[in-house]
């Protein structure tokens, strides 16, 4: 019998790629569809969970600035608690989603950018939480409590819910953002575009920048929230050249380091 005419055998499975060939596009195809319907199960199973705790937040928010909120339309009270449920089920994902796709885009990175981006984007979702839950606690309910300072006898403060969420949303998001400051600087001075001593220079235009900066990114009829994110930050510029000087400091040790070790080489041969 020819090897025409025997039977075909069994159809085996494509066996994956060994480390360190290339994975074929449709392998990786494959595997960003499994990412993303991961990503949007979780999304909707912390919606589920989101929608739960979503009367607890409202409630908690409301207790800490103005005791009791208004609502004006039959819809919105369920259009707001939506609206949170959405974004407290996106928060309790995000490690789970960052995992999926950090374990997608990892086997494409040299080892270097491993070591460097993975602390970063912590260091980054750490940071921004801090800072929202900075912004929750603290600069929302002083916010509040500033401008009802402005309240005359014959005022009446009513404040609808939506309106009440969307501040605190800014706030939080403006707050994440600037909390973003000292890994910036960090960054910046390792990949020695900046140094201390240069933004210890600049602290008079960075005073001017903070304030600036809150302006436009919290809403424009509230100047006592530039003032009360205005001092924090430019406080948070002094130590993100703290850190900038930390940074600079370990970069001086590891060059001087392999400096002395190449020497050393040059001297033995």
């Amino acid at each position: 019998m020819t090897p025409a005419d025997q039977p075909p055998g069994p159809v085996r499975a494509p066996r994956p790629a060994p480390p360190g060939v290339e994975m074929p596009f449709l392998a990786h195809l494959d595997e960003l569809r499994s990412v993303l319907m991961h990503t949007v199960i979780a999304c909707l199973i912390g919606a589920i969970a989101g929608w739960l705790l979503a009367p607890r937040v409202i409630e908690d928010l409301i207790r800490r600035t103005v005791t009791q909120a208004v609502v004006l339309s039959p819809a919105e009270a369920f259009n707001e608690r939506l609206k949170l449920a959405l974004i407290l089920g996106l928060v309790l994902v995000l490690p789970y989603v960052f995992y999926r796709i950090w374990s997608f885009i990892v086997p494409g990175l040299l080892r270097r950018e491993r070591s460097l981006i993975l602390p970063m984007a912590l260091g980054s979702m750490v940071l921004f939480a801090i800072g929202a839950w900075a912004a929750y606690s603290y600069v929302v309910p002083m916010v509040i409590q500033v401008l009802s300072g402005f309240l005359t006898p014959s005022m009446k403060a009513e404040i609808r819910i939506g309106e009440l969420l969307g501040f605190a949303y800014n706030l939080s998001l403006a707050c994440g953002l600037i909390f973003q400051m000292p890994l910036v600087t960090m960054s910046l001075t390792a990949m020695g575009l900046v140094t201390p001593r240069f933004l210890l220079r600049q602290w008079r235009y960075a005073i001017v920048a903070a304030f600036i900066v809150t302006a436009i990114i919290t809403p424009g009829d509230v100047l006592s929230a530039q003032i009360v994110m205005g001092v924090p930050m430019t406080g948070l510029y002094f130590a993100s050249v703290g850190l900038s000087a930390l940074v600079a400091r370990r970069a001086r040790h590891a060059r001087d380091t392999e400096e002395s070790e190449q020497k050393g080489e040059v001297e033995g041969a």
